[in-house]
Order: C-alpha cells, then structure tokens, then sequence
C-alpha cells in the first residue's frame, strides 16, 4: 500500500479517473474503494464498460505522464496484450501544457551556467510529460536545440511507478493468463532510460554518425560539453514536419523513397533503429533532405537477427511459406503450449490471402506484422526487437503512404534490398562465414568420438580390468577415425560445391567462367574422387587396416 502522502493524493486521483470512466468493477474487486470520498463510493458500478480499450485509453490520456507513457510502450507489445489495446494506445498523444519560462531558465542555468547561451526563446518547440524544448543561441551564434527535464518529473514518475506496481500486485492475484507485474517491470526500466538524457544523446549520436555520409538523411549533432542526464543540447535544424507539409511543397514521392532507403540502412546494414518512422518524427530540411525526431524509442538487432530478418522479408516477397515457417521458429521461443500444426494453418491463410490480393497496392509490412502477431497468438516468445523491428517498417510503409497514396513499398525497397544482399555475399564474407561454420561443424565431429576416446585413455590408465590388446577396441577407434576423416571430406566437398556455383560469375573469368569457381569445383572432384574409392575399397582384404595391427 502507498505509504507517502503524496502517493495517497496521486491514488486517489488515479481511482476517481477509474470510476469516472466506467472502471468500477475494478474498483470494487482490487480494494479500491477506500480512495474514494464517501459519497461516492455507493457509485461503484460492477459493470464494466463495452469499449473497454478506448475507456482505458481516456484514463491514460486525463492522468497523463507515466500514464501515457505506459500507453505508448504497450502499443508496441501485441504479445503482452490483445491487439485491440494496441491500435487503441497508438492514438495517444504526448502534450501537455508548457512550463513557464523562468522555471526553465533556473534549471538551465543552475545546470549549465549562465554564460552557456546569449538568447533562448520563451515559446518552446514542444512540450511533453518528461521534457520541454526551446531554441537557443550559443556564445558563437549557432543556434541550438535545448531539451529539459521537467520540474519535479522523476519524483511524479517515481510515485506513478509505486502506484502501477500496488495495482498490478492486486490485478495479478486474479489474472492468471496476464501479467501486469512484469508489465510495470519492464516500463520503469524504458522510463528510467527515458528519463536519463545521456542514455538519449548516445542514441543520436549513433545515428549521427550513420547517416554522416547520407546526402539525403542529416540527423543533429549532440553538444556533449553542454549535455547532462537532465539537459540535452543538439543542433537545430530549420525545417518542416511531414505532418504538417503542404502538398505543394517538396517532392513527396523524392522524400517517401529516401525513408524507405533510410529504413532498410539502419536495419540491416547497422542493426539500429528507429522505431517509430511516423509523419510527426520526420522533418523535411534542406532541400529534402529529411531528419529524424525522438530518438527515445530504438531497436537493436544482433547480427544473427539482422540475418534472419532479411532472410524473413526476403522470403515475403519469394512466397516461401516453409522457409518463412523456419525463420520465425529460428527467432522466436516456442512453448509448450505451441501446436506447430495450427501455426503453419495460420501463417499459410494470412500468406494465400496476401498473395491472392493485388501484390502491387497490398501492405506487405502488414502481412509481417500479422506473422508476428501469430507467433504471440501461438505463444511463441519472440525479442522485443523484432516487435519493434515489424513495428517500424510497418510504420515507415504507413508514412510513405500518407505522401503518396499510390507508393508501392515492395517496387521501392527491393533495389536497396538487393545491395544488402550483394554486400552480404563478397567473397571475403563467404570465406569468413565458411572458415565459422567449418569450425563448428569440425568441433561437432570431434565431439562424436570424444566419449570413445576418454574410455581408451581410461582403459590405458589401467582404471579398468579389460585386456588392453583386445583388437576389438583397437578396430573400433580405427573406425571411428575413418568414419570421422569421410564426414569431414564429404563436408568439404560440399562446401566447395556451394561456393562455386555461388562465384560462378565472380572475375577473373576463363571461357566465361569464374576461376575461383573451377578451382573450387576442380578440388571438390578430386576429394569426391578419393572418397568414392575410400568407400570402394572397404572390406578389400588388401585394403583393411585391421589386418595391420
């Protein structure tokens, strides 16, 4: 139970919002009651509410802070509630009224100095639960963005934080399926992240240096000398939202293929993020040139993740329902609970139906974001990157719509798709990858005879009374290292097969075929030659090593 004063406030506000909304039922069964005044309490209806997820995101929205943060987070985890929470959450909005001015500027300056800025502006940028932005002057006239933490905002998390986690402990008892600890979890430690600017700054950074390069992406530089946890200091870039660019300006269908272009870059090639590519996080700079915004929700991929996620949007467009089915088994965790059966039915539907519909004009990051969706249907536990990686291509697509009604999603990321999928496959990458997995695979073979091994050392220890010239162990052993000297070649041989064929193009070419190519394949024949007569040859009496020893 809340013990501070302040927490008792705060939950007392927190029931009335319930029970103004229709949550009485939830009142009256979790002990809630007692917060309401007591003239209110014969009001507490048992009856919830038909429009449950819209009520609950009006209780969000008139808390607000924590509150809507807590929406916003949950938007994004259809696997930890049903989708219809989910749409309903994304609609909620993060503003909230400015503080005043010479309360910013008393933080500012008992953070930074007084001598940091020549000017900044009293009408913020923009203003949120956790920060308020204004512009700014340096000494040596750039201009800047200043973001700052709002007055008392971490003891008012502090205390929503306590709250969700009394409510949650008394929603837990009941919901067995559902669990609202782990949910509060996992939100305080997003909004510890949020609430540390640093943690923010390094996210630019990255992204900065990314996009160094890029001639149609320019994201802001951080001002890390004037950079603290409650004050974050970054260049201003002069620009328009694409929420609010006007049809005439700029070229719509220009700046739709540079987000697109962008969105595969940081995906795959970088393995980081963001998340959340919607038309209020965009802006239109430069000669359009675009920059993104809010930089508090990232996702990172591993590079194995970042493999299995091309290989998975890949297979979309090849229509491979098996290969899809395998890829999405690779990345997630099934349960117990996991019919593999009745997972394959209902990828097949979403897949047949996709493909039965015009490939041309359908949303193939809506057909990814079902698939993941029906891992979690089927209690496949997935990371939450991939969410969020479903999540920001979804997105990205939904914003290149918003431009250009008619932009074909497929058409434009398959070039950029492509490049990936080249750089991935230089010869350098192959030998690196073969050189891996060939280690691997000669660690597994020499597991295979390792228990046979140890019980002839034993044997030889004398720690057992079997006759060390029995020829039975002896041939055994041989065996064993014959078998074992066959898997290898095969394996080898293998190997070169698949890289020739895969350099078959690559230069310098001799009769128009590459001569790495039939090196490759010229070594492979003379191993697979030596194998066959290996096998050939046993059992020959001439031949047999057991008559040898």
């Amino acid at each position: 139970m809340p013990s501070k004063i302040r927490d008792i406030k705060r939950i007392t506000q927190v029931v009335r919002t319930l029970l103004k909304h229709g949550f009485g039922r939830i009142i009256y069964d979790h002990g809630l009651k007692r917060y309401l005044p007591f003239h209110k309490q014969p009001f507490v209806y048992k009856k919830l509410p038909e429009d449950l997820p819209e009520k609950l995101r009006l209780v969000f929205e008139e808390l607000g802070g924590a509150y809507v943060k807590l929406g916003q987070l949950l938007s994004l985890r259809s696997d930890l509630i049903p989708q219809e929470y989910c749409d309903e959450f994304r609609k909620l909005q993060d503003r909230v009224s400015p503080v005043y001015f010479d309360q910013i500027k008393k933080l500012i300056d008992a953070s930074l100095g007084e001598a940091v800025f020549d000017e900044i502006k009293e009408k913020p940028l923009g203003s949120a639960s956790i920060a308020q932005v204004h512009k700014a002057k340096l000494k040596n006239n750039k201009w800047v963005v200043v973001k700052v933490q709002r007055p008392f905002v971490k003891e008012d998390f502090e205390t929503d934080i306590d709250i969700m986690y009394y409510i949650a402990r008394k929603l837990q008892k009941k919901f067995k399926e559902f669990y609202p600890v782990a949910i509060v979890e996992e939100f305080e430690n997003y909004t510890r992240n949020e609430l540390n600017f640093v943690h923010e700054a390094k996210n630019i950074d990255r992204f900065h240096n990314i996009f160094l390069k890029d001639p149609h992406v320019k994201i802001p530089r951080v001002y890390w000398q004037y950079t603290t946890k409650n004050i974050l200091v970054m260049e201003y870039l002069k620009g328009e939202k694409l929420s609010i660019l006007k049809k005439e300006e700029f070229n719509h269908r220009k700046i739709a293929e540079t987000i697109v272009a962008a969105s595969v870059k940081q995906i795959f090639e970088h393995g980081v993020f963001h998340a959340d590519l919607h038309p209020g996080n965009i802006l239109v700079v430069d000669d359009e040139k675009i920059s993104l915004l809010d930089f508090g929700i990232i996702g990172t991929l591993s590079s194995e993740l970042r493999t299995l996620g091309l290989k998975l949007f890949v297979s979309l467009v090849d229509r491979d329902i098996d290969e899809i089915m395998s890829i999405l088994l690779k990345i997630g965790e099934p349960s117990k609970e996991t019919n593999l059966k009745f997972l394959k039915e209902d990828i097949e539907n979403i897949l047949n139906s996709w493909y039965d519909e015009n490939l041309e004009t359908t949303h193939i990051t809506q057909v990814l974001y079902l698939l993941v969706n029906t891992c979690v249907k089927h209690k496949i536990k997935l990371p939450i990157d991939i969410i969020l990686y479903a999540k920001s291509f979804l997105t990205a697509e939904g914003t290149c719509k918003f431009l250009v009604p008619d932009f074909n999603f497929i058409v434009a990321i398959q070039p950029h798709i492509l490049r990936v999928l080249q750089k991935e496959n230089t010869p350098q990458k192959i030998i690196s990858k073969f050189v891996k997995k060939s280690q691997k695979l000669a660690d597994a073979v020499l597991k295979i005879p390792g228990e046979t091994f140890e019980l002839l050392e034993k044997l030889k220890s004398g720690r057992f009374s079997f006759d060390l010239e029995d020829t039975d162990i002896k041939h055994l052993g041989m065996d064993i290292n014959l078998s074992s000297n066959r898997l290898s070649i095969a394996i080898i041989v293998a190997a070169l097969v698949i890289s020739g064929a895969m350099l078959a193009e690559l230069k310098p070419q001799y009769a128009g075929y590459s001569l790495i190519s039939i090196f490759c394949l010229t070594f492979a024949a003379i191993m697979m030659a030596s194998l066959v007569i290996s096998i050939h040859r046993e059992g020959n009496q001439r031949f047999d090593p057991h008559r040898k020893v």
